[in-house]
């Protein structure tokens, strides 16, 4: 063996030795080498001279490497730290590797063995650019002594010459050069340098993304990530639209519109209203979720109810009868109980007296000889005062505001209503979820729901608003969007939002597939979140895109209809009375004519 390879060797044991028993101690390992290096390490002793202090360390080759699925959440995981040792160019290797979805450790140590070997084209691999913090230890040549080099990737930087510095310098290795995990990872990241992130968008996602009036685009969302932006050093740039003309979903196996665009990296991000679902899960990068929010429905208000029943309104069917029930009774009694008892010759006209009280609410009791009938009489007086307010007052507020018919406020009442169900067709998951769930009450929703098509990607909701407003169908819209859209339509006044709603979901920004910088957006963007800044920009844009007076119903200006009330019970209380007077008139015993008295004859000296 030659005496440079020995020390090399020497050199390359130090190294491994001294990082699993110092910087990495206390860490998962994954350990991968190639022949070559196999031969020349012994990493099961140098393992072992570490110490039994330190977590589980795996050691395999690269051919186990591939034929073995290790799960993402153990490759990802931050406790983890991947080394790969090499002496041959392990190119071919990655080129494999590429193909492994769950390989993407978030702590990447390279230790090449080789000094030959072109490691910025090593460095330059996709797979080895996953990696969220690299760490390459290169053996060097000074003169006839070997030493090793430390070396990071920072691809957002530029080199003297202009090109990515894809190898940059940390310095000559040693222990106490690197005495930390974190001293062994800088962030590379830290300044984008100003990269230009490209957007897959939709400009008409209010209040995240929208249109101004001189046609750029802006929202709660562009903003969060112009402070972003600002903090790292990189610039975005917005084109409305995708080539596909789709907003976003899984069709035929593979990802459309905006997810699409960002998995095959024609773009870098998206930060419309894009879900989570399981296959955004699992063929892109997202952040952690900002928005957690349901799906609404948005339903016609259905005709007032006749104006000329408005006299029954203030109380229910049962009320009614019981007051009905109650008057007879009280009449009654009192009436037979003063005959059989008192005798008196008019007990019919003492009987709707007593039940006249409810309507003119005072009458004489002189027909009333008993003091505990007097005394029921008060009871009965209080019982129809109570009674007659709160039947005026309400009677005027249903003669003031038009009576509608039950709202459909819960899921099951409109799975129960003849009314069907809308949907634009944007590649929710929702339809899947209605048809297939278990639930009887969401599945009879999914058996009745229609998927609206996207005809105009600057008027989506058009058609089917048209639809709501026909009392046809109830539309599902996620989010606030809901209130956007009625303003937008204008159908404030006649439409509104069923109390409950349906299924949670949650909104992430996404990103191709195991880009490093995700998880430094995604903390960012959730410190945004918990500083209650995304809840100020949102509602700064909800206020520029919603008026005033989204939720007021007429115009706020009194007119004879609504003052109808009072006349209205003029006319009743003229009729009641002129019906009691006729009553009166026709079962009241008439009195019987005088007699006329015998004329006194004339005294005589009276002439």
């Amino acid at each position: 063996m030659d005496s440079k390879d020995s020390d090399g060797e020497s050199l390359a044991n130090s190294a491994l030795t001294t990082l699993v028993s110092g910087p990495l101690r206390g860490y998962d390992l994954l350990v991968v080498t190639d022949d070559h290096s196999h031969r020349q390490l012994d990493v099961d002793r140098v393992v072992a001279a570490a110490g039994a202090s330190i977590t589980p360390v795996v050691v395999a080759s690269q051919i186990s490497i591939l034929d073995t699925a290790h799960p993402a959440h153990y490759t990802k995981s931050t406790h983890l730290t991947a080394i790969l040792i090499f002496y041959d160019d392990p190119t071919g290797f990655l080129l494999r590797l590429e193909d492994n979805y769950h390989w993407n450790p978030k702590h990447l140590v390279l230790l090449c063995l080789n000094p030959q070997l072109n490691t910025t084209a090593v460095l330059s691999q996709p797979v080895v650019q996953r990696s969220q913090f690299i760490l390459l230890l290169r053996s060097a040549f000074r003169g006839d002594q070997r030493s090793l080099l430390a070396y990071t990737s920072l691809p957002t930087q530029l080199n003297s010459l202009g090109h990515p510095l894809i190898q940059g310098p940390l310095g000559r290795w040693s222990p106490q050069e690197f005495p930390s995990r974190e001293s062994l990872f800088p962030p590379r990241y830290r300044d984008f340098g100003g990269w230009v992130l490209h957007l897959s968008v939709w400009c008409n996602d209010e209040p995240l993304v929208y249109f101004l009036e001189d046609g750029s685009c802006t929202g709660q969302n562009v903003d969060a990530l112009r402070i972003i932006a600002d903090k790292y050093n990189f610039q975005f740039s917005l084109v409305h639209g995708t080539k596909d003309g789709k907003w976003g979903s899984y069709e035929d196996e593979k990802l459309v519109g905006m997810l699409g665009e960002v998995q095959r990296l024609e773009k870098d991000m998206i930060i419309n209203s894009m879900l989570l679902t399981h296959n955004t899960l699992r063929l892109l990068d997202y952040t952690y979720p900002h928005t957690i929010d349901t799906y609404g429905f948005m339903i016609r208000i259905p005709p007032p109810m006749p104006r000329w029943r408005n006299i029954l309104y203030p109380f229910s069917r049962l009320l009614w009868g019981l007051v009905f029930l109650t008057m007879v009774l009280v009449s009654t009694i009192l009436a037979s109980l003063h005959y059989q008892l008192y005798g008196i010759r008019d007990p019919l006209g003492l009987a709707l007296k007593v039940a006249g009280g409810i309507a003119v609410q005072a009458m004489s009791v002189r027909g009333v000889r008993a003091w505990w009938a007097k005394v029921l009489l008060c009871f009965w007086w209080v019982v129809v005062l109570i009674l007659t307010a709160g039947y005026t007052s309400n009677l005027v507020a249903v003669l003031t505001v038009p009576v509608y018919p039950n709202l459909l406020e819960t899921v099951y009442d409109l799975a129960k209503d003849d009314i069907r169900v809308a949907m634009l067709d944007y590649g929710s998951t929702v339809p899947t979820y209605l048809r297939t769930t278990f639930n009887p009450t969401l599945a009879a929703l999914g058996a009745k729901l229609d998927m609206g098509p996207i005809t105009d990607p600057f008027n989506l909701y058009g058609e089917i608003t048209k639809q709501v407003v026909a009392g046809t169908h109830a539309l599902i819209v996620f989010g606030d969007y809901i209130d956007y859209l009625r303003q937008l339509h204008n159908v404030t006044q006649i439409t509104y939002v069923m109390k409950e709603s349906i299924i949670w979901s949650y909104l992430s920004w996404f990103l191709p597939l195991h880009t490093p910088y995700t998880p430094q957006l995604s903390d960012t963007l959730t410190r945004l979140n918990e500083m209650g800044i995304l809840e100020k920009l949102y509602r700064m844009h909800m206020g520029v895109i919603l008026s005033p007076n989204l939720q007021v119903r007429g115009d706020g200006v009194l007119n004879l209809e609504h003052l109808q009330g009072a006349f209205i019970m003029l006319v009743l209380g003229l009729s009641a009375a002129s019906l009691t007077f006729l009553l009166e008139v026709l079962i009241s015993p008439r009195p019987r004519p005088a007699s006329p008295s015998p004329s006194r004859p004339s005294h005589p000296q009276e002439y």
